[in-house]
């Protein structure tokens, strides 16, 4: 797989010489400092070390799954062992057989890594490396990969900082002593090389207290070090570090290795040479050493025993003892003895694996963004970017929101608004013909200003109205930002009512200040609030904040639909692009039609807004808009449904076949200037995105963005339909079943968790979910169910759009905060031939 470097004859004694000749072919000239920051209570100080192992040994708390455990998938046999800790393997005598394991090819995550920085450390490096960053590996090893990061930034003229940790002295010396004089400074380039003597935990600390917050951070942990850690401990650590050391922006260059082929990774633990073996039983040793002149353990009393557990997707590193014997360790006065068995086994050693999903769960859990995903040649092994976003949306089990958004989800929702209208907009001084916040991309809608004073205002007004209170000054504002239009598409001379349209509109600054006096207020309000929101006379102003939440979340989405069609659009702050690949990818698999059996399904909820006045009558449950009300159940017929939505490239083979009708083509693709004259249609065209034009080959897979008419007109033309809104809330009623243990809905991409939609996923036995990425068209047509009431807070909600126009979408888009998201009863329309959403669509028979 790996040919330039595949010594599958090297012997022991030539790796441990191969290893060693790297660090001396070049004589240092200098001695780079090494700083002990060993300070907190994981540090590997023998007296942490002596407690850590006492501890672990003595106590049977790690759960040993029995084989036929693992082939039912956890519903065998368990029992509680023994363990040693992981630490005792990473003395110096055994970084330096570890060193020798990343030689052997049987270990293919080195070869795997290196391949990966020699393939893309120049894109790495140009693209998410800015000059005078600082860089902090954790545990450096021998640095042989990370040699090819810092060869492209030298090639690339940049500058950096670069600290290494490890818990060897000797390995931070050797190694940093070598690579500063492999890269001394120059007129172009200058890396400057510091060590840090250390546990990650105590690196976080170090950080924090020695490196300027403002410089730009971007943490390395490769060689699927991660695998090391639980998964809920790996999300725990690597959310400290987002907590506590990562600004916005920061990045985080994580190597993770895949769930392959069993066999495979089963050989890459217990190689034929030895290594691993030797490795896991020098730990023994280690132990020796680390308590002195005692002689705790006999390592030949033990064997070193390797299985990869299937289910889990984790290797794990045993030892088990050949005999019954005693085991007695001395400290501080202290005498700790222990029995252990023939044949017992003493865990030391997990290496976890990673799935797509599971890699999903990390992000999320540690609170980061993931930006790009870097694969060796042979796709068995990844290097993830991690980005800390500039704010973030949890997902929730099973949609379990509290039923008013708390002040931190106001907080969060704000600073994505900021983000977003703040820094996406180009003034005059900026760019030239721009006409900044007074432009209006949409010509069906006002201009960006009107959305920065409409979301305050309205907010405004509805608590004033429920309280009884004053507008926030100017009074005057609600008189021009209350509503805002939606005209006709077909005939925009026709507009239900809105509020007036002044000559000229209040300037940026009048409209931000007025902003923060809103959101100042409304603060004090929900603090008010949240000290006694069980109150039953407090019903009303709970639904008050509950919509004045989701009228900011829903107009976060129609504001960055807009800025897509707008062509001085800027990327926002903080959140780095991926690096499009335009090499058109292998195509998913074709769709295929699902029977979806009869069933009876629910639609809407109960929530009758009459009750918020009524002390007798309990909170709802979950609070909803009036055209999501009444609950009502109907029996759907069986159907059938294609099992994904249609993909950017299946639309374009239809515009091919159509010849490129005007009208069919979206208008969520832009025409690239730069393409050359001879360029066949689809290769003139790309998506708009929040970070520009995407080449449609680059967005192949992904869902195509298009109005009702257009994805009609694609239905028809393969001989179907769109679906109802009965039958695709069949499906995704059907997938509340499907939830991860987490209870995230399938990994669905919304809430931010990426700035665009992705690939969609295509099982051809199940029906890919019905959330995320963008809305799902229906043929329904927009109405009130059955015993539907308008709202009295908010009346014009709904009912001015029974205009037999709009229709029904579900699902949700990338951009769609997750109370929307995950609550099935939300109902969202637009008009059939609105072509500016974020909607997708499938068919069906």
């Amino acid at each position: 797989m790996y040919p330039s470097r595949n010594p599958s004859e090297i012997t022991d004694v030539e790796a441990n010489l191969q290893t060693k000749k790297t660090r001396q072919e070049i004589t240092p000239n200098s001695t780079v400092e090494i700083v002990d920051i060993r300070k907190t209570q994981f540090s590997n100080t023998n007296d942490n070390l002596q407690k850590l192992i006492i501890d672990s040994i003595s106590k049977k708390n790690v759960i040993f799954e029995h084989p036929d455990a693992r082939i039912s998938a956890g519903k065998g046999e368990f029992e509680l062992i023994r363990s040693i800790p992981t630490l005792v393997l990473y003395d110096d005598r055994g970084l330096e057989i570890f060193d020798q394991i990343t030689y052997i090819p049987e270990y293919y995550l080195t070869n795997a890594e290196i391949n990966v920085f020699e393939e893309h450390a120049n894109k790495m490096v140009r693209n998410y490396v800015a000059n005078g960053s600082v860089l902090i590996e954790l545990g450096v090893g021998s640095m042989r990969k990370t040699k090819y990061f810092l060869d492209a930034i030298v090639r690339q003229n940049k500058s950096v900082t670069y600290y290494a940790l490890d818990l060897s002295e000797r390995t931070l010396q050797e190694c940093l002593n070598v690579m500063s004089a492999m890269y001394p400074p120059s007129t172009t380039s200058k890396i400057i090389f510091k060590g840090l003597l250390g546990t990650y935990e105590d690196s976080l600390e170090y950080v924090r207290d020695h490196v300027t917050s403002s410089v730009p951070k971007m943490f390395m942990w490769l060689g699927s070090s991660i695998g090391n850690l639980t998964r809920n401990d790996a999300a725990s650590f690597l959310g400290d570090v987002t907590k506590t050391v990562m600004n916005v922006g920061d990045t985080f260059l994580c190597g993770i290795d895949r769930r392959n082929d069993p066999a495979i990774i089963s050989l890459a633990y217990n190689d034929p040479h030895g290594l691993t073996r030797e490795f896991t039983l020098n730990g023994l040793d280690h132990v020796n050493e680390i308590f002195g002149s005692q002689r705790v353990i006999e390592r030949d009393n033990f064997e070193y025993v390797s299985i990869y557990n299937e289910v889990e997707g984790r290797h794990e590193a045993y030892y088990r003892s050949k005999q019954n014997q005693k085991l007695e360790f001395t400290r501080n006065g202290s005498i700790v003895k222990i029995e252990i068995i023939k044949d017992e086994l003493i865990n030391v050693e997990y290496s976890y694996k990673y799935s797509s999903d599971e890699v999903d769960d990390l992000v999320h859990d540690s609170k980061l963004y993931s930006v790009a995903k870097f694969t060796d040649s042979g796709h068995l092994y990844d290097l993830h970017l991690f980005q800390k976003p500039a704010f973030f949306f949890p997902k929730t089990a099973n949609g379990s929101h509290t039923l008013v958004p708390e002040i931190s989800e106001f907080q969060e929702l704000w600073k994505a608004w900021d983000t977003i209208s703040m820094t996406m907009i180009p003034t005059a001084l900026d760019t030239p013909g721009c006409k900044g916040y007074l432009e209006k991309p949409i010509t069906l809608r006002h201009p960006f200003i009107f959305y920065l004073g409409h979301l305050p205002s309205f907010m405004d007004i509805l608590l004033s109205r429920c309280l009884k209170q004053k507008y926030t000054e100017p009074a005057y504002f609600p008189t021009i930002f209350e509503r805002g239009i939606d005209p006709d598409v077909e005939n925009p001379e026709k507009c239900h009512d809105h509020s007036e349209v002044p000559e000229s509109w209040p300037s940026l600054e009048e409209v931000i200040a007025y902003r923060d006096r809103v959101r100042k207020r409304a603060l004090k309000i929900f603090e008010m609030f949240s000290e006694d929101k069980s109150n039953p006379k407090l019903k009303r102003l709970a639904r008050t904040i509950h919509m004045c939440f989701e009228h900011d979340a829903m107009h976060l989405e129609t504001f960055l639909y807009m800025l897509v069609q707008f062509e001085h659009i800027k990327p926002p702050r903080g959140v780095l692009p991926p690096v499009f690949d335009t090499a058109r990818p292998q195509e998913v698999p074709k769709s295929k039609l699902i029977t979806v059996p009869s069933r009876t399904v629910t639609i809407g909820m109960n929530d009758p807004e009459k009750y918020d006045l009524m002390e007798s009558k309990p909170h709802p449950a979950t609070f909803g808009w009036d055209v999501e009300k009444p609950e009502k159940h109907l029996t759907v017929p069986s159907f059938q449904i294609q099992n994904r939505v249609v993909t950017v490239g299946e639309y374009v083979k239809f515009l091919d076949f159509q010849s490129w009708m005007d009208s069919l083509i979206p208008s969520s693709w832009g025409i690239d200037p730069n393409f050359e004259s001879s360029a066949t249609k689809h290769m003139q065209y790309g998506v708009k995105s929040v970070f520009g034009l995407v080449p449609l080959s680059a967005a192949w897979n992904w869902p195509v963005f298009v109005s009702n008419v257009q994805s009609s007109a694609y239905a028809a033309i393969h001989g179907m339909r769109l679906p109802t809104e009965s039958e695709l809330m069949s499906i995704r009623q059907d997938q509340r079943v499907q939830l991860t243990e987490k209870g995230r809905l399938c990994h669905a991409n919304y809430g931010f968790s990426s700035w665009l939609p992705k690939d969609v996923k295509s099982d051809n036995e199940s029906i890919s979910s019905i959330v995320g990425d963008g809305w799902e068209w229906t043929s329904t047509i927009l109405d009130g169910l059955d015993g539907f009431e308008a709202s009295e807070l908010y009346p014009g909600y709904s009912k001015d759009f029974f205009d037999t126009k709009h229709n029904v979408v579900v699902r949700g888009s990338w951009a769609t905060l997750p109370r929307i998201a995950e609550r099935q009863s939300f109902r969202n329309w637009y008009q059939r031939s609105y072509p500016f959403v974020f909607a997708t669509f499938r068919c069906c028979l």
